[in-house]
């Protein structure tokens, strides 16, 4: 659920004026890594086993690059690749979380007994 929230979120505030949001303390760049790897984690541990892991980080990176090519036709918005970068170094620093996570607790399956 953290995950889906989570992505709603990082659209809305992706596309709505910038001068209506307030700047980020950690700077710009930060605030994208930081974004994009909560995503990863919170999808990382929700959609757990290797192969939801790549297709959770690989549908983030499509998300961030499509809203960043949104924000080239949105007035007041600008485009960067240095953003879609820190959304990749966020994703990837997100995912290995929680694949190391995920290791260490693995799910617990229902006991039958």
């Amino acid at each position: 659920m953290a995950f889906y929230v989570g992505l709603l979120l990082v659209v809305a505030l992706s596309l709505i004026p910038q001068d209506a949001m307030p700047a980020p303390s950690l700077g710009d760049k930060a605030g994208h890594a930081l974004a994009y790897a909560a995503l990863a984690v919170a999808g990382g541990i929700g959609h757990r086993g290797l192969r939801s892991l790549i297709l959770v980080a690989l549908g983030l990176l499509l998300l961030g690059a499509a809203l960043e090519l949104a924000q080239s036709a949105l007035p007041g918005r600008i485009a960067s690749l240095y953003d879609v970068l820190a959304n990749a170094i966020g994703i990837v620093l997100g995912s290995l979380f929680a694949g190391g996570a995920n290791a260490l607790w693995p799910k617990r399956r229902p006991s039958t007994g």
